[in-house]
């Protein structure tokens, strides 16, 4: 019987990168989040007039308008971001279909680092952290006025913290912020750079972030816990997802062995 030529595409294993257990670093990310997030829901929880003190700080009483909320530098920050999100999420679609369309292209033209495994590990933190999570479930259902909406800063609504769902907003609430996340998320793309530009990646994005929830509370739409914990949201879930997507057999922050030559032919000798 004549053999039938199997002409459908092929992904290389290699693609994907190999798994690899986090280590001592992912164990001390993952703390430093939670140690973030459980500082910032109780301090905020506990003294929610915290949220309004910080607020006040960019409302002007006298005449009752947010001064910088149509900044046209504040607003060429969110469209900066806006950009860089687009740009690396459609980057991340295009190597994902590459990837899968023409795997023995991809293999000759595409650098390693832009496996497979890495391109659903951007796009799949992108769609569950600032997609699901703060778009899809905490900003339609959660309830809180933003800070422009409450009777505190000239609007008819009543303050709530952060942790009520009882408050008057109906969609697109206050919490949590969804620029913010989006902002965090681009930690994902941070821990794909070479180890050499890692640290480096990964200040600059959480400096970003920083520069982006600020905007947002100088604006009037965002408490500072709205941004804070929306930082956290997204953090942990890049961290989880990292962690279940990825695991990649070249090491990162989050996985902790040496990523050095040297590291990795040893391993491989341990293994052989």
């Amino acid at each position: 019987m004549a053999r039938q030529t199997d002409f459908s595409p092929r992904v290389p294993v290699t693609a994907l990168g190999q798994p690899y257990p986090p280590g001592r670093s992912a164990r001390l990310a993952l703390l430093a989040i939670l140690a973030v997030g459980a500082a910032a829901g109780l301090v905020f929880g506990l003294v929610p007039q915290l949220d309004l003190a910080i607020t006040a700080l960019v409302y002007d009483p006298a005449r009752r308008v947010w001064p910088y909320a149509y900044d046209p530098t504040l607003q060429t920050v969110r469209d900066v971001n806006d950009m860089i999100v687009r740009l690396v999420a459609i980057a991340a679609g295009v190597v994902l279909i590459v990837r899968l369309a023409a795997p023995r292209i991809a293999a000759l033209r595409l650098p390693a680092a832009l496996s497979l495994r890495a391109a659903l590990f951007v796009l799949t933190t992108l769609a569950v952290a600032p997609g699901l999570i703060v778009n899809g479930i905490l900003k339609p259902h959660g309830g809180r006025p933003r800070p422009i909406e409450v009777t505190p800063f000239g609007g008819t609504l009543d303050f709530v913290p952060w942790w009520s769902p009882f408050g008057g907003c109906d969609s697109n609430c206050s919490f949590a912020s969804g620029e913010m996340s989006s902002a965090t998320w681009l930690l994902a793309a941070a821990l794909l750079l070479p180890a050499s530009l890692r640290p480096l990646g990964i200040a600059v994005v959480l400096a970003w972030a920083v520069v982006v929830g600020g905007v947002r509370i100088a604006m009037g739409g965002h408490f500072a816990s709205d941004v804070l914990l929306s930082g956290v949201l997204t953090a942990l879930t890049v961290w989880v997802l990292y962690v279940v997507v990825m695991r990649p057999g070249q090491p990162t922050p989050l996985t902790g062995p040496d990523s050095s030559p040297a590291g990795r032919g040893d391993r491989v000798a341990r293994s052989a």
